[in-house]
């Protein structure tokens, strides 16, 4: 779970009295979070560059996300 939070992981309290089948549910719903907030944000991303002229898109993709 720890490793699954990343740097704010270590400031978590002792789990060792949480049950193994909790905390395995526990990690698959971070995980499920992370996975709809990458696509919330690749979708937004998206969204946002319908503002940017047809021709210059390819550009600012680059730019964006390299």
């Amino acid at each position: 779970l720890r490793a699954e939070l990343g740097p704010g992981g270590n400031k978590l309290p002792d789990l060792s009295s949480v049950p193994d089948p909790a905390l395995e549910t526990f990690v698959a719903a971070v995980r499920a979070a992370k996975r709809q907030q990458r696509k919330m944000l690749e979708d937004s991303a998206e969204h946002s560059l319908r503002l940017v002229p047809m021709l210059l898109r390819p550009a600012v993709r680059k730019i964006l996300f390299g």
